[in-house]
C-alpha cells in the first residue's frame, strides 16, 4: 500500500482532531474513568454519527431532485459549471430551488417522469426522518418516532437497513436520469453522461 502523501497526513491528523473535539473518537471516549459518562458519551457519539448520515443523504437527493428540474428546463448540452455563469440559472436556483422543499420537488419530478413507488415512499419517509433528527434534540419525544422500516433507526440493524436503501435511491437517479430520460424535454435525451453538480461546481445547486 503507498503511503499518505503529506497532504493526507494533514488530512489524517485534522480528522483525528475533529472526532476528539465532537466526542466522536471511540478509543478516547472508552478510555475516559467514569463508567456512566463513558457510557453517555459512547451513546451520544453513536447518535450524532446516524444523525449526520441521515442529513447527509437528505441533501444528496434533494441535490439529484434539483439536477432533474434543471435538466428539464436548462438541457444537457451545457454543463453546470457553464450555466452557473449565465444569470437566468443563477436566478432559477436562487429564487425557485432554494426555497423549494424536497417533497416539493419530488412532486414537481412525479409529474415530468414516472418514478417508481418504492422510490416515492422512500423518499418521503427520509424527508419524515430528516425532519425527526433536524428539528428536534430529542428526536424520540416527537409523535412521529425516527424510525425506518417501523423501526428505530438508533438500532444498529435498522440503519444498516436505512444505508442500504440509501443506495439504492442513488442508483436510481443515477441510472435513470444521468444518461437522460424518454420524458425529457428533447426528444432525444443525450446519452453523454455529465459529471454531477456535487462535483462541477463548489456551490449547491439546492
Amino acid at each position: 500500500m503507498p503511503k499518505p502523501t503529506s497532504k493526507q497526513r494533514a488530512l489524517i491528523a485534522e480528522v483525528k482532531d475533529l472526532m476528539s473535539r465532537l466526542y466522536l473518537d471511540p478509543d478516547e471516549l472508552a478510555s475516559l474513568d467514569d463508567s456512566s459518562e463513558r457510557t453517555t458519551r459512547l451513546e451520544l457519539a453513536k447518535r450524532q454519527i446516524i444523525c449526520g448520515a441521515i442529513i447527509l443523504d437528505y441533501v444528496l437527493m434533494d441535490e439529484f431532485l434539483s439536477c432533474v428540474m434543471c435538466w428539464h428546463f436548462f438541457g444537457k448540452k451545457r454543463g453546470f459549471p457553464e450555466l452557473w455563469k449565465t444569470k437566468r440559472f443563477k436566478v432559477f436556483n436562487y429564487q425557485l430551488l432554494e426555497k423549494t422543499y424536497l417533497v416539493q420537488k419530488l412532486d414537481f419530478v412525479k409529474a415530468i417522469h414516472k418514478v417508481p413507488k418504492t422510490v416515492v415512499s422512500d423518499l418521503m419517509a427520509l424527508n419524515d426522518l430528516r425532519n425527526a433528527v433536524a428539528h428536534s434534540f430529542f428526536p424520540e419525544n416527537r409523535p412521529r418516532k425516527p424510525a425506518w422500516k417501523n423501526k428505530s433507526v438508533f438500532e444498529k440493524e435498522s440503519f444498516v437497513r436505512f444505508k442500504e436503501d440509501m443506495i439504492e435511491l442513488k442508483k436510481f437517479f443515477l441510472e435513470r436520469f444521468l444518461k437522460g430520460s424518454p420524458e425529457d424535454l428533447a426528444a432525444k435525451p443525450e446519452m453523454t453522461p455529465p459529471v454531477l453538480t456535487i462535483t462541477e461546481h463548489s456551490e449547491p445547486v439546492a
